[in-house]
This record gives C-alpha cells, structure tokens and sequence, in this order.
C-alpha cells in the first residue's frame, strides 16, 4: 500500500526531474532573446565611488536571495572588513539565477519556495528535510555553471548581475580596483566561471577565494590573478571536485586547471580540522586552533592576508594573459 510519504517522494522526485531539464531550457530561451532578464536592481544608479579593494560574497547552496545571510556569514565578512582598510563588501547578489531574483520572488512558484524555506527553518516540523528541495534546486545551478555546454551563457549572465551589483557599491570603471570573489561550497563554483568575463570587463586584478568548494575547470583560470581554495581536513564535501570532474583529474595534463596548477595560479591551503558547514566548519567562532585563533579568525585571516598581497604587478601579469 502507497503511504502519503511514498506519494510525497515520488513527487518530488518529480520536481527534481523538472528542475533540471527547466534551468538549463531557461538559460538557453533567455540567452537566444526570448526572455528579457532585467530585475529592478539591474536599473539602480552606481553608488558614489569607492577605491575599494572590493570583496563579492556567493553564499553555499542553501541561499534563497542576494538579501538573504546568516550570522555566521555576516561574523566572516564583518572579521574580513576588520583586516582590510576601505574593504567594500559585496553580497546582494544572487548566485543560483542568471537574472539575480531570489526564489521567493521568483514567478509563479514563490510561493512554494517560501512553504519550502519557512519548512526548513522550523526544527519542530516533521516535514523540515522537505525543505532541502532548495539546496537541490541550487546544486542543480551549480551543475549549470559547470557545465561546458550551457555553463558560459550562465556565467556570463551571473557575471553581469555581479558587475551592476559592484557598481551599486561605488566601483568606478577604469579605476584598476582589484576585485576578490568568495564562493562558499556551490558558490566557489560560480564565482570561477563568472571571474573570467569579471575580469575582461573590469580590466582590474581579479581573483577567486574557493571555501570548501566545489567547482571545475574553467576557462576563466587563464585570465584572473589567483585561485586559492580553502579547505578543511574535515570536510569531505570539497574532495567531490576531484571526483566528478574529469577535467581535474591529474591524468588530464592539459586541461585549464591542471596547467594552471602548474603554474602556481592555483593555491590550495588547509585551514586546520574544519568541517564543510554547521559546528566546527570555517565560520565557527567557539572552536579553536592550536595558536589560539578561532576557526573563523583563521579563515578571515588567510582570506584577508591574501586580498592585501595582491599588488598592480600581479595586475599586469593578470591582464596581459
């Protein structure tokens, strides 16, 4: 006999089945110009200007809007600000949608992702885990980005939404402000295939910050100053890359990723007994490493320490690739 739990699964197995083949459609109508993405911030003013450096945060798989962050969020890019005089943060932007509209907003179907978020956010309702239909609904973005077919139109339409959101917040074209994009799980993904086209357009020094990421190859790593990737021995998430990805397996010499790991463009550095999300993860501030540093100053630390290294001829190296 089929239980309501049964008839529940197979729907949203369903949904699942929707979901990917309709955000790949999605990209593509809107890339061949049938559907116009042109969401109100897109059409704001710049900001009065700012020397920057500039800092763009893309939050992990359970983001529901550029609006949308947590505290342990907000405590990393506060700890970041601290370290960085004049650092502009950037967060209102979306990474799970090429048109920088949250899913609560989002057509027809708002309202089902915010049944699905209020679900998630009660620990009381026996019905919470259906709420991780929105990290699914995100990885399936990731993929998307991936992706070598459909991943540079979505890029780059991510990669507009993240120029207009820098010059909301004062950056000036032409000023050379370097500009740092932090991904964290699934957005370390997009904030790779984005920086390439970031780059071309700002001609400024980009660079890429992965935490506990998971991303491809890109062409992207042929254009931006550096890749770090920031991880935790911990955290088992971030070992799914090198699984998944063919183009980063050691094997394949000529790919992107491997030659830009031999050049030195790739940076990989542990932060220390860190787990992907949640306590003991990389924005924890009450557990602690052997100098005394909590895992979260460790992570401000690295991210912060490395902002400030780059300098105008790592620029010039950057631009001239």
């Amino acid at each position: 006999m089929i239980t309501a739990l049964s008839w529940l699964g197979w729907a949203l197995l369903i949904l699942f089945i929707l979901f990917a083949i309709a955000i790949p459609l999605s990209v593509l109508i809107w890339w061949a110009g049938w559907r116009k993405a042109t969401p109100q911030n897109r059409l704001q003013p710049p900001g009065p200007p700012a020397a920057g450096p500039f800092l763009v945060y893309l939050s992990g798989v359970d983001d529901i809007s550029g609006e949308f962050s947590t505290p342990f969020e907000d405590a990393l890019l506060d700890a970041i600000a601290e370290r960085i005089p004049g650092l502009v943060i950037v967060t209102d932007v979306f990474a799970y949608s090429f048109a920088n509209v949250g899913i609560t907003s989002e057509g027809n179907l708002a309202w089902f992702w915010a049944w699905l978020n209020s679900l998630r956010l009660n620990k009381k309702s026996p019905l919470r885990r259906v709420g991780r239909l929105i990290n699914l609904r995100n990885m399936l973005h990731v993929a998307v980005s991936a992706d070598r077919r459909y991943g540079p139109m979505y890029n780059y339409g991510v990669a507009e939404m993240i120029i207009q959101a820098l010059l909301r917040h004062g950056y000036v074209l032409g000023s050379g402000s370097q500009v740092a994009l932090l991904g964290y799980s699934g957005g370390a993904q997009i904030a790779l295939g984005t920086s390439g086209y970031i780059q071309a357009t700002l001609r400024a020094p980009v660079q890429v910050f992965s935490l506990g990421g998971i991303m491809n190859s890109s062409d992207s790593l042929s254009r931006i100053s550096a890749l770090t990737h920031l991880y935790g021995t911990r955290d088992r998430w971030h070992h799914l890359s090198d699984l998944i990805f063919p183009a980063r397996w050691p094997i394949f010499r000529g790919t992107q990723w491997n030659q830009a790991l031999a050049m030195g463009k790739i940076e990989k550095v542990c932060l220390g007994p860190m787990v992907h999300t949640g306590r003991g993860s990389y924005l924890d501030a009450t557990r602690y490493v052997e100098d005394g540093r909590s895992y979260l100053d460790v992570t401000a630390d690295t991210i912060a320490e490395r902002i400030m290294r780059l300098t105008p001829s790592t620029a010039a190296t950057s631009l001239g690739a």
